[in-house]
């Protein structure tokens, strides 16, 4: 089956963040990316938690049931998530470890384009909770990254993504300064334009 939503409007460059933004209105209407198994699926492949050929063996070998309690689950792992930034809660962090801990992955060593034998670790991805698993562990990664106040939601007035100011002095407002930025300072022109 195939995706009826555009892509995902990718902004973040983490995914733990994207996972924040898989339901926003960047076309205008609110979309979810996450709203059954089937978009799921598409939205892991463009966030790089899995390859095509992944993506289509999970298709191929789960029940779309399957997929859909996965789609809910994470629906809901998604909402927790948005009430527990900046900081996460010690509920919060014992469902993040339940999930971690029904993930299962093995270990594999790859050569890169340089040459160079490359650690990775890759998921199994036998049932839906694999891929719960693997946006959890996103999530993870993002909590220990520290510096939790680094993440918070865009500035923008009718805006709901999120962002991770990477910024020295970690004053950024805006997801995109191309998008939102952009129209705050369009906005405050006119004002000044208007009060001249």
């Amino acid at each position: 089956m195939r995706t009826t939503l555009p892509p995902p409007y990718l902004i973040a460059d983490n995914t733990g963040v994207e996972l924040l933004n898989s339901m926003g209105a960047p076309y205008g209407e609110e979309l979810d990316w996450l709203r059954d198994g089937t978009e799921m699926l598409a939205w892991m492949q463009s966030v790089g938690l899995l390859t095509t050929q992944e993506a289509e063996a999970v298709r191929n070998t789960l029940e779309a049931q399957e997929l859909e309690a996965a789609a809910s689950d994470l629906r809901d792992l998604r909402a927790a998530f948005r009430d527990n930034v900046p900081v996460a809660s010690a509920a919060f962090l014992d469902r993040l470890n339940a999930c971690l801990a029904e993930t299962s992955r093995h270990d594999r060593i790859v050569v890169t384009k340089q040459g160079v034998p490359e650690l990775q670790q890759v998921p199994r991805l036998r049932n839906g909770r694999d891929l719960v698993g693997l946006c959890a562990a996103a999530i993870a990664e993002l909590l220990c990254q520290g510096e939790p106040g680094r993440t918070r939601q865009c500035d923008g007035p009718t805006c709901t993504y999120w962002f991770r100011d990477t910024s020295k002095n970690n004053r950024r407002r805006w997801c995109s300064m191309a998008v939102c930025g952009n129209r705050a300072k369009v906005a405050s022109h006119r004002a000044r334009a208007k009060s001249d």
